[in-house]
């Protein structure tokens, strides 16, 4: 019914098939960031973490609730938004309580980069593999969730070695804006759609933008928006079309695997997604750049964001303090994949 509305279809012939799968993307994280901005002053996610605090009792209780719902979010929500709900959250906590805070704030980024590669609109590097080479829904999500069972194991893991027993105290609830959240929610069903092959770009744009104009609070949700981190994408996203016009790298196998991660190290893992887009496996290219996200500070947005904040809290907060758990987390999600790759492919 739709199919003469696609994007593809409407510019065939006038743009490259690649440039429009950019334009796709970039469409796409813009109604993605702007849906975040409506769930981040709705306060949903703060006053489900103030549930949390309140009812998990232990210092270790409250790290793998925590840990886990940011997990789990980042799946459905995207990472930025999730650690922007939740750290502020468990800082506050730190305040109340004598929980380490640091430690805290390192597994919660480790939890949103690992959270969110299992669905193509859980990060942008997802998001454009998932519109680049046009991957069904249910496919994303039977190739990546072996990686994601296996990394939800090792968080789990870590958190119980890493955290103690101690009591904790109550903190004050705050409550959600529930039109805002339920309108946000919405608006990011929608956008599923178009992974789902339900909708193409050019119905759902106007849907989500009308659905957040219904909040009141459409400016607002605007003024939030990171102009300068979406500006980088648009950059990045065009800068690589046009390398890639002249030289396209087409890995696969293991070269693959070990160069997406590779590259995520030294320039994060959507530019590294957009330099090996030639790739032959969208599979091993969404692995890679997936663990990649886990190791140096630079290696994705979520880490940075996390250690802003965690490192305005407590000045002694080093680099190595986040690189060195990120690392052993990326190390044992490298190992622990490889036997299943191995098995998949015989």
């Amino acid at each position: 019914m739709f199919e003469e509305l696609q994007l593809a279809g409407l510019l065939a012939g006038r743009l490259e098939p690649r440039l429009i799968s950019n334009l796709e993307f970039l469409v796409l994280l813009l109604l993605m960031m702007l849906v975040m901005n409506d769930l981040e002053l709705s306060g949903m996610l703060s006053s489900l973490g103030r549930r949390i605090v309140n009812r998990a009792g232990s210092e270790r209780r409250l790290a793998i609730l925590l840990c886990v719902l940011v997990f789990i979010s980042s799946a459905f929500l995207t990472n930025d938004v999730v650690l922007l709900g939740i750290v502020p959250l468990t800082i506050v906590v730190g305040v109340i309580s004598r929980v380490d805070v640091k430690k805290l704030g390192i597994f919660e980024g480790i939890a949103a980069n690992a959270g969110s590669l299992l669905t193509p609109f859980g990060n942008p590097q997802n998001i454009f593999i998932s519109v680049h080479y046009n991957v069904p829904l249910a496919d994303f999500l039977l190739a990546m969730l072996p990686l994601w069972l296996i990394s939800l194991c090792l968080l789990v893991l870590l958190v119980c070695l890493q955290f103690g027993s101690g009591k904790l105290h109550p903190i004050r609830m705050k409550h959600s804006h529930r039109r805002m959240a339920a309108i946000g929610m919405l608006a990011l069903l929608v956008i599923i759609m178009f992974f789902g092959v339900l909708l193409p770009i050019i119905v759902i744009a106007p849907i989500v933008l009308g659905l957040l104009g219904a909040t009141g609070k459409f400016r607002r949700i605007c003024g939030m928006l990171d102009w300068k981190l979406y500006l980088l994408f648009v950059i990045m996203a065009f800068a690589t079309y046009v390398a890639l016009g002249l030289y396209t790298l087409r890995l696969a196998g293991m070269p693959l695997l070990l160069s997406s991660i590779g590259l995520s190290q030294l320039a994060s893992n959507v530019p590294a997604t957009f330099i090996l887009s030639g790739a032959l496996d969208w599979r091993v290219l969404a692995i890679g750049v997936n663990i990649g996200g886990s190791g140096t500070l630079i290696s994705s947005v979520a880490t940075v964001i996390a250690y802003r904040f965690i490192k305005k809290y407590d000045r002694t907060t080093t680099v190595w303090d986040f690189m060195k758990w990120g690392a052993l987390f990326c190390a044992a999600q490298l190992l622990l994949i490889l036997p299943v790759m191995y098995l998949g492919a015989h």
